[in-house]
């Protein structure tokens, strides 16, 4: 993605959103990027003057906007707004950094199998959301997907009734290529038409040609309608799953529930994105922040803000010592020139201005040395706190979710393999993570006893209280998890206020001397022997989580320190003895090897290092983490 300067006379604002530069238009669009009164990041689509001439297009613009804002979910881009009477109708979604399919395909080539897997599930799972809103998407093409660096996103949504009441034609919008027949031939639009949208597109990601492909735009369509696809430079592995999505009987076709249960569990991380794919959205993120440094700040008004109270008392303190040191130094003179009877009188009134100095003095200075407030935890201070008490104690009495509160003794909670904590109940779930990455949250905040609380997009219930100084990307990250068809985030909200208000309460955790909960993950790697393995390294490893130290470079390197890990716990584990250190076999693919060290008598805590890389063998990647397995290893503190 391309973020272009604004021309001349090109307006700064479109509504309520500041304008960051352009982007590449859509057909009938203009997009720009954007950030709204709360600082979060948005694209904004406004409409070309020639859709203006269609007599509907207003309301057909706003009945889309209004039916996409019910689609919710990871892997989904949400609609947040929309004014359809503009002069130049507009709707704004959240942005999320990330490369579009068919530029990542045009300038690196198609995706490997694992990436196209990791891709299938993403969208699969996207479009279940949007049909189980009954719902159909319509425009599933190659430039509607975007590679994130967390998953793949489902993007620009235009959005038609599931119930069949409407139709596809030739016209729509972008290429034809990844139209499904019914579009072509202008017939009823179900949710299998999707599926089959999303079977071109990932023929596409994997072979870099869409299965349909024809000189001209008839040609295409006639293609769609009546030819099979050409499948011929898809991988083996994919061919069954493609060759039933493209299926030319709709009812033939598999359901995106159906998609996922035939991909089955996909490998937890990162997806497995090619580098330069990678490389690409962090230039992005560096282009955005550097444009969101130079956009000018916004100041309005504000009336003089009343001193605190303890501000007042120490300047009156102050006047009111020295006052008071005047008078004594004037009640010593009166009082060597005083006779005995005298001085009697003087003694009474001296020894009460004195004790009031004592006090006011102690008033004045004592402001200068009380502690700042504290309005996050480092992660240092995050390691040694006991999350699920924690949790526990922020549920008071009761958690406002809808459409019933539920009690604090409904919720049942346990550690996480993080040490965070989960929490549960009636098919609400709370999620904890103390040290967690906030990189992915828009910047809106609330603050709750002067500590601010950032918030998820409109679409997610999720807040976070970052940590202070270099630590700021990282911090005390809180998810609420609602049953289907819930989105009030009340609950989540309730949560992050009761975490905010203690910050400096938080439980220690008893016993954790020799934990390796408490231990800073990047102090047990080299960066200099890092570097000769992997390449030249940025200037600070990424922080993802208070247990995690992860380096990019020419792989990407993760090492994780767990209260507990699959790989070391359960059935069927698979060891090996590298250089005398038993490992653990994690699993692995052609992109991700991991090795895992189940540490001795400390139940199940784990050291894990994990190799993510698409330019080496699979047996390289293996060498790499088992290497790093070891330093860290050797690098543990005495127990």
């Amino acid at each position: 993605m391309t973020i272009h300067p604004l021309g001349p006379g090109e307006p700064s604002t479109i509504g309520r959103y500041r304008v960051l530069g352009t982007l590449e238009s859509a057909m009938g669009f203009r997009s720009v990027l954007a950030t709204g009164p709360d600082d979060s990041l948005v694209i904004v689509r406004q409409a070309l003057p020639e859709l203006l001439d269609e007599p509907e297009f207003r309301i057909r613009l706003r009945h889309s906007a209004v039916a996409a804002m019910r689609v919710s979910g990871a892997v989904n881009t949400t609609v947040i707004d929309v004014d359809a009477d503009a002069e130049k109708p507009w709707v704004a979604s959240v942005f999320v950094p990330g490369v579009p399919l068919n530029a990542a395909v045009a300038e690196h080539g198609p995706l490997p199998v694992p990436a196209v897997r990791a891709l299938a599930a993403a969208l699969a799972s996207a479009l279940r959301t949007v049909h189980a809103a009954g719902l159909v998407h319509q425009r599933l093409r190659a430039d509607t997907v975007l590679l994130a660096r967390d998953s793949g996103r489902l993007g620009e949504i235009g959005i038609a009734a599931a119930t069949g009441t409407g139709t596809g034609t030739a016209t729509t919008m972008g290429t034809p290529d990844f139209l499904s027949p019914e579009q072509s031939l202008g017939h009823e639009l179900t949710a299998a038409s999707d599926v089959f949208s999303l079977g071109s597109v990932l023929a596409f990601a994997a072979s870099g040609v869409a299965p349909f492909a024809a000189p001209s735009v008839p040609y295409t369509l006639f293609n769609i309608a009546q030819r099979e696809p050409d499948l011929s430079r898809v991988p083996e592995p994919l061919f069954e799953m493609l060759a039933a999505c493209l299926r030319k009987d709709p009812a033939a076709r598999p359901t995106p529930g159906q998609i996922l249960d035939y991909l089955g569990a996909q490998p937890s991380g990162p997806p497995p994105w090619p580098a330069p794919v990678l490389d690409d959205i962090g230039r992005q993120q560096q282009e955005i922040s550097a444009l969101l440094a130079a956009l000018p700040a916004i100041t309005a008004p504000e009336p003089t803000p009343a001193q605190p109270v303890s501000v007042i008392l120490a300047e009156t303190g102050r006047a009111t010592a020295e006052f008071g040191r005047r008078v004594l130094n004037s009640g010593r003179l009166r009082w060597r020139a005083a006779s005995p009877k005298a001085r009697r009188g003087l003694a009474g009134g001296l020894a009460a201005l004195l004790v009031a100095l004592v006090g006011i003095t102690y008033f004045a200075t004592r402001e200068g040395s009380e502690p700042a407030p504290v309005t996050g935890l480092t992660l240092a201070q995050l390691r040694q706190i006991d999350a699920c008490p924690w949790l526990t104690s922020a549920l008071g009495d009761s958690v406002p979710v809808a459409p019933t509160p539920l009690a604090a003794e409904t919720w049942t909670s346990s550690p996480s393999q993080g040490w965070g904590c989960i929490a549960s109940s009636n098919r609400y779930t709370l999620f904890l993570y103390l040290g967690q990455e906030d990189e992915y949250l828009t910047p809106n905040k609330t603050v709750v006893d002067g500590v601010p609380i950032i918030d998820g997009s409109s679409a997610s219930c999720t807040r976070a209280i970052a940590s202070p100084s270099a630590e700021r990307e990282s911090g005390i990250v809180i998810v609420l998890s609602n049953p289907p068809g819930v989105k009030e985030c009340a609950g989540i909200d309730y949560i992050a206020a009761n975490i905010a208000r203690s910050l400096t309460t938080a439980p220690r955790a008893e016993g954790r001397e020799s934990s390796l909960a408490l231990l800073e993950p990047c102090s047990l790697l080299d960066r200099d022997t890092v570097a000769e393995k992997i390449g030249v390294l940025p200037s600070e490893p990424t922080i993802a989580d208070a247990h995690t130290c992860q380096w990019d470079a020419r792989v990407r390197l993760n090492l994780k320190l767990l209260r507990t890990s699959s790989n070391t716990t359960g059935k069927d584990l698979q060891i090996i003895s590298v250089d005398g250190l038993q490992m653990y076999l994690g699993k692995s693919t052609s992109l991700i090897c991991t090795r895992a060290y189940l540490v001795p008598d400390a139940e199940e805590q784990t050291v894990e290092v994990t190799v993510h890389g698409s330019d080496l063998a699979p047996d390289e990647n293996c060498a790499i983490a088992s290497t790093f397995l070891r330093h860290a290893v050797g690098n543990l503190p005495n127990r």
